[in-house]
């Protein structure tokens, strides 16, 4: 099985990707819960998880829009406590592939592989 090293090339935090969070997600992160809440939105920490936990509530923090969380050198401000979907996806799988040829990347070779 090849392995893939991350370049860091930010294509799966800032395309069309959709990354949802799950109250279990802001929980472990709760910077999470105002990610895209529009600023004149009354909700308080408690309503948004109130709504979370609802069958089926998520928020979306990237999708067509850069993730607030991303920084300018393409890394993860929240690394340690991403959301689940995030740790799920990894390097050279096929949705950082995907990712990355929409963004207009070659695709990630196997490390090790010739370039």
């Amino acid at each position: 099985m090849p392995y893939y090293e991350c370049d860091c090339c930010g294509a799966c935090c800032q395309g069309p990707l959709l990354v949802e969070v799950y109250d279990l997600d802001v929980i472990r992160e709760p910077r999470l819960a105002t990610a895209y809440i529009p600023r004149s939105s009354a909700k308080s920490f408690e309503a948004v998880m109130a709504d979370l936990q609802q069958e089926d509530q998520c928020l979306l923090i990237a999708g067509g829009k850069p993730c607030k969380f991303l920084g300018e050198d393409n890394r993860c401000g929240v690394y340690p406590t991403r959301p689940n979907v995030c740790v799920a996806m990894q390097a050279g799988d096929d949705q950082c592939q995907l990712a990355r040829r929409l963004a207009g990347l070659p695709p990630l070779q196997p490390f090790g592989a010739a370039t």
